[in-house]
């Protein structure tokens, strides 16, 4: 392979606002998605914040997740070792999702109302038929996430962002989005974005020689479903898209199906931060847009992890920014 020359692209955290509008079907049709396995505190009077409803949402959803995966471990110690780093990220969605909340301002009925007690899924009988039931409630978290992105302001997006990719991660399936309207906006994240893109094609079309069989079918869908969003992405950019370069210096060298199967882990989490970084954008179609090609790109990770013999990620916050974790103070707070 030619000696390379681009770095892998990160993410931009705050862009730019928008330029302009396009149609819905330039942007999120035909998108194709593989199914792929496993505060500080406000004085009463303060006014209210249009997220909190959103928040309240997010924080329950992460209660209820911590409820089921305790049932879980609770009924079969067995699955100890299987569901404790997912239920830590989990704790540590919630703690973060909490430092955002006002207290108080959720027991006012226009703000949302108040946070519902936590409430664990019923959980079938066996190991596997217990896990394959979390799995589904991941997939669910990871949907309403991706819903969320497009309610919430730009901030507060990108953590949802990163909590739905990660449970995308946990449930390795992500259902397709809904199409949206998504307009020309948000410049710089849009073309950081689309660089990350250019760079798994490149890398997808090395790697594929090394694969054989169904491993090497489903690393060409993925090449084609890259190459269909890279070229939506530049649909969308009002301005020259940044081009690909003629080659990229890979993280992982192809030189058999394990190291390709790596190779392509790395590729698609290279994509998180990028899309998380765009989740900030102003415009929550497009919010929609990065938060659920967060969760596809992680679900991909997730299985060609798995196919590497690779531990899973330690990231309850994939792609994002550490200083997402805190919520910016407001006048008066």
């Amino acid at each position: 392979m030619p000696e390379a020359v681009p770095r892998l692209p990160q993410a931009v955290p705050h862009p730019p606002r928008a330029v302009s509008a396009l149609p819905r079907r330039a942007v999120l049709g035909g998108a194709a998605v593989l199914a792929l396995p496993w505060l500080c505190g406000c004085a009463a009077e303060a006014a209210p914040r249009r997220d909190v409803s959103t928040l309240v949402g997010a924080i329950a959803s992460e209660q209820d997740l911590v409820a089921s995966y305790e049932a879980a471990r609770a009924a079969n110690a067995s699955l100890a070792r299987r569901v404790d780093p997912v239920l830590a990220h989990h704790r540590e969605h919630l703690a973060v999702l909490r430092r955002h909340y006002v207290p108080g301002s959720g027991d006012r009925a226009d703000e949302g109302g108040a946070i519902p007690s936590p409430r664990a899924i019923r959980l079938p009988e066996g190991s596997a038929q217990v896990l394959a039931a979390l799995r589904k409630a991941e997939e669910r978290a990871a949907v309403a996430r991706r819903e969320d992105a497009g309610k919430a302001g730009p901030g507060l997006s990108q953590l949802l962002a990163s909590i739905g990719a990660c449970e995308a991660g946990h449930s390795g399936t992500v259902r397709p989005p809904t199409p949206y309207d998504a307009p020309k906006s948000d410049v710089q994240a849009l073309q950081t974005a689309l660089a990350a893109e250019h760079a798994a094609v490149y890398g997808y079309g090395v790697l594929g020689a090394r694969l054989r069989g169904t491993l090497r079918q489903t690393a060409a869908a993925v090449w084609d479903a890259h190459r269909v969003q890279r070229d939506r992405l530049i649909s969308i950019l009002s301005v020259r898209p940044v081009a690909a370069a003629p080659a990229y210096r890979l993280p992982v060298k192809a030189t058999s199906a394990r190291a390709a199967a790596q190779l392509a882990a790395a590729l698609e989490d290279a994509l998180v931060p990028a899309y998380v970084g765009l989740a900030g954008a102003s415009s929550p179609d497009l919010r929609v847009l990065a938060s659920g090609s967060a969760q596809n790109a992680m679900a991909r990770a997730a299985r060609w992890r798995m196919n590497a013999g690779a531990p899973a990620p330690s990231a309850a916050f994939p792609g994002l920014p550490s200083s997402a974790l805190s919520p910016r103070p407001r006048p008066g707070e």
